[in-house]
């Protein structure tokens, strides 16, 4: 039996809603994903491969995120990545967990202890001590790039606007970079020259909202944190998400590389990678 012409018009309307769902969809995407800031992204943001956390060794003598893992990085021409902290007298440290444990053997939470009580302590039971990003900054002098990560999933403002002074001041090359976009916007509010990066991944067993899991995965907050890079988890990789990025312009920074694999896989689909902790020509 052939559609009657009521029918047929009612395939059409449809067809046209759904038409339009789609463009407004698609539309919606490339406006969330954009973001784009109006300058080139700079050249040595992917000029060189990114020592994570620093060119750090398991034991006590170059621990993660410590002065002598900088130097060490610095010393071999890789640009340095680092975590940002506030002390509880508002210190901008260099420190990855909320908690002291893991590194310095003591518990509690770092933010709850001052900048010299903090330096009291030692990572990994040697003679290094939790770095100030000043101090970071004053080691390494310009000969590579530093990537600051700002560690905030919550409420921005202090710790923001104090990274973001000192690395404005900074006479080198150097970039904020977060998983919280609205950290990268305040950044972008306050030292908007300041090269930012927006972090992401698939954000397994984070604990977070399945919805905020879902804009962070899918990049859909650029248009709030308006990033120049991207740094992406490697283990996600390739995805048709980056490779969006990557066309609109905007490099891909692939962390972090832990095998003679992901080293490849970053080589294949990055514009550079962040290592940890061998350096990238080892392929070990």
């Amino acid at each position: 039996m052939a559609p009657t012409g009521a029918t047929e018009g009612a395939v059409q309307k449809i067809a046209i809603i759904l038409g339009i769902v789609v463009v407004v969809l698609l539309v919606g995407y490339w406006l969330a994903t954009g973001g784009l800031p109006k300058r080139e992204p700079a050249a040595w943001l992917s000029a060189r491969p990114i020592a994570h956390r620093g060119q750090w060794t398991d034991g006590p003598e170059r621990p993660e995120n410590s002065l002598a893992a900088f130097a060490e990085a610095a010393r071999n021409g890789y640009a340095v990545e680092l975590d940002a902290q506030l002390s509880a007298d508002g210190q901008v440290v260099v420190f990855h967990d909320d908690d002291l444990e893991r590194m310095t053997g003591v518990s509690g939470a770092l933010g709850d202890r001052t900048l010299a009580q903090l330096q009291d302590l030692r990572l990994l039971g040697g003679k290094e001590t939790i770095p100030t990003l000043a101090q970071v900054f004053e080691l390494v002098d310009g000969r590579v790039p530093v990537f600051v990560e700002i560690k905030n999933p919550g409420k921005v403002g202090a710790l923001e606007d104090k990274v973001a002074g000192e690395v404005a001041a900074y006479d080198g090359e150097a970039t904020i970079m977060s998983f919280n976009p609205f950290s990268m916007a305040r950044v972008a509010a306050t030292e908007p020259a300041i090269p930012r990066g927006q972090v992401a991944s698939a954000l397994k067993d984070s604990g977070r909202a399945f919805y905020e899991v879902f804009l962070l995965r899918y990049l859909l907050m650029n248009w709030k944190s308006k990033p120049d890079y991207i740094a992406y988890d490697i283990q996600e990789l390739p995805s048709t998400t980056t490779k969006i990025q990557q066309w609109r312009g905007r490099p891909l920074i692939g962390w972090v590389a832990n095998s003679a694999q992901e080293l490849q896989t970053a080589e294949e689909f990055c514009d550079t990678v962040e290592f940890n902790p061998k350096p990238p020509e080892s392929g070990e």
